[in-house]
This record gives C-alpha cells, sequence and structure tokens, in this order.
C-alpha cells in the first residue's frame, strides 16, 4: 500500500492569502482610516496654508481706539509654513495610497515644527507690550494681540499631530511585499 505524500501549497503554508491582493479583510477594515488620516492632513496643510495669508497680530495704542498696525503671517514668518503645508499634503497623500508609518511620521514631525514656529516664534511677538511714538509727539503704551492667523497655524499644526499620533496608533502596518513562491521540490527517493 503506497500513499503519496501531500504537499502544501506555499499559499496556505505561509497563511497571507487574506492580506494579499485589493479585497483583503486587512485593507478593507484600514480603508475609512486612511481617508481619516488623508483628510486630516490635508486639514491641517490648508489651515497652515489659509493662516499664511491672514492677520497674525494686531498693535493696539492707548491713544487709539482701532488697531494702529496688523502684520501678516506670511510676512512675520518668512512663509515658512507654505513648504511644510506642502510636504504634509504630500505625506498625507503617500499615507493614504500605501499606509506609509514613516509617512505619518513625518506629518507628525512637520506638524511639531509648525507649534514650534507658532509657539517660539509668533506668540512672543503677538502678547508684546511697548512704547510708541517720537520724541516730538506724545509716547503711548502699544500692545499686541493674536489674531485669527495665530489662531489658523496653531490648530492646523495641532490637527497634524493628533492626525499623525492617531494614524500611528490606529492604522495597521503595510502588509509585506509578496515573495514569488517557489514550488516545493519533493525529496530524493531511495532508488535515485
Amino acid at each position: 500500500m503506497s500513499a503519496s505524500r501531500p504537499e502544501a501549497t506555499s499559499e496556505y503554508s505561509r497563511a497571507s492569502g487574506a492580506r494579499r491582493g485589493s479585497g483583503g479583510v486587512a485593507e478593507t477594515a484600514s480603508r475609512p482610516l486612511a481617508i481619516a488620516v488623508l483628510a486630516g492632513g490635508l486639514a491641517g496643510a490648508i489651515l497652515l496654508l489659509v493662516a499664511e495669508f491672514m492677520p497674525l497680530l494686531q498693535v493696539h495704542s492707548s491713544l487709539h481706539h482701532a488697531p494702529i498696525a496688523t502684520l501678516s503671517t506670511g510676512s512675520h514668518d518668512s512663509y515658512a509654513l507654505l513648504p511644510i503645508a506642502l510636504l504634509t499634503a504630500f505625506f498625507s497623500f503617500v499615507v493614504w495610497r500605501t499606509r506609509s508609518r514613516l509617512g505619518l511620521l513625518a506629518t507628525g514631525v512637520l506638524g511639531l515644527v509648525a507649534v514650534l514656529i507658532a509657539l517660539i516664534g509668533d506668540l512672543p511677538d503677538a502678547q508684546a507690550t511697548g512704547l510708541v511714538g517720537s520724541a516730538a509727539s506724545h509716547f503711548a503704551i502699544a500692545t499686541s494681540s493674536p489674531a485669527v492667523g495665530f489662531y489658523l497655524e496653531t490648530l492646523g499644526a495641532v490637527l497634524l499631530i493628533i492626525t499623525s499620533v492617531g494614524g500611528l496608533l490606529l492604522l495597521p502596518a503595510p502588509a509585506p511585499a509578496a515573495r514569488p513562491s517557489r514550488p516545493l521540490r519533493s525529496a530524493p527517493t531511495v532508488g535515485d
């Protein structure tokens, strides 16, 4: 009585058939999360872009009721948020297409850089106090206050960090690249 040995096919022996292809269970479950990461990254990038063209701070004087000066965000930070916003949009698209953990990390780092620009570069000037006037006229106390551009850049940066952390925690790791399967060799028999 001779029975041939059953041979396992490469698909069953590796147990990765469910992750391969475009209709796998893991990919179907992660699609809404990837869309949320894309939406969060693009929303943060748009907020940073819009903030660059909005007023960052307004200077008020004790002698005038209306603001005496307004400074835009872009002119204050030399339009540093523009490349950050463009890179963030690019990395958000990469994460959406490939589920790249490195792209999520890059989005978070760019969000952190934008927060540092807002808090270290812009906030001290947006809360400054000093004297305005000249020796020929009267001096007055002037104070600056944050305007809409400061709040938009801060909101955009925080949104990028939340998107990055949420994506790193919730998105499954990308499926490993499928290796080409090799046919299994049968063991040599005694008579060969």
